[in-house]
């Protein structure tokens, strides 16, 4: 079990970092739907419809409640942790992470910062306590998954800017089988 976190994390020119409290979690919902359109019109461009449609199947069809339960289903797990940022008693940004200390490992989960706050190091600074939340845990790892599109360049950005320099990079190709695969006739045999 992890050990809890004090009731104010990190104080810096009038902005506070804070676990979340039951009554922040409207606001972070608001927060993820702004933060997250944007990411979630990205895929939905990169991947077509038909097979968006397929993806989602056996989940909320609604992508945003999906979303608001997937992350808010961090904040009552044992493991589980939810921080806000908070400016004259206004929560602008949020991070949810997972930490393990028994296998000495940190998933970092969501996060984001309204738009009008972005820009302005917060990400970077929220994203640095949880790494120094884990390092007083002595975990030892930490990790992220991000996108490669444009709508995660900020993140990546923020990731690399507080010492994430390892990655991998996979690419999850789809087809439609409907459709017959350009170049192939019916006379194509396997060799």
């Amino acid at each position: 079990m992890t050990q809890p976190c004090p009731d104010i994390i990190a104080r810096s020119g009038g902005v506070i970092l804070r676990p979340a409290r039951q009554e922040d979690l409207p606001r972070v919902d608001d927060i993820i739907i702004e933060c997250y359109t944007p990411i979630h019109e990205s895929f939905l461009a990169i991947v077509g419809e038909d097979v968006y449609r397929v993806l989602r199947r056996g989940r909320d069809p609604d992508w945003k409640a999906d979303k608001l339960q997937r992350i808010q289903s961090t904040f009552g797990e044992e493991t589980g942790h939810m921080w806000v940022l908070e400016a004259d008693g206004a929560v602008f940004g949020f991070v949810t992470f997972q930490a393990f200390a028994e296998q000495s490992r940190l998933w970092i989960e969501e996060n984001g910062v309204l738009p009008e706050r972005r820009g302005q190091g917060w990400a970077t600074f929220m994203l640095r306590h949880v790494l120094d939340y884990a390092r007083e845990l002595c975990i030892r790892f930490a990790s992220v998954e991000v996108d490669l599109d444009d709508a995660h360049i900020a993140a990546r950005r923020a990731y690399q800017a507080v010492g994430f320099d390892r990655h991998h990079h996979i690419a999850i190709y789809h087809q439609d089988l409907a459709r017959r695969n350009p170049g192939s006739t019916a006379d194509d045999q396997d060799p």
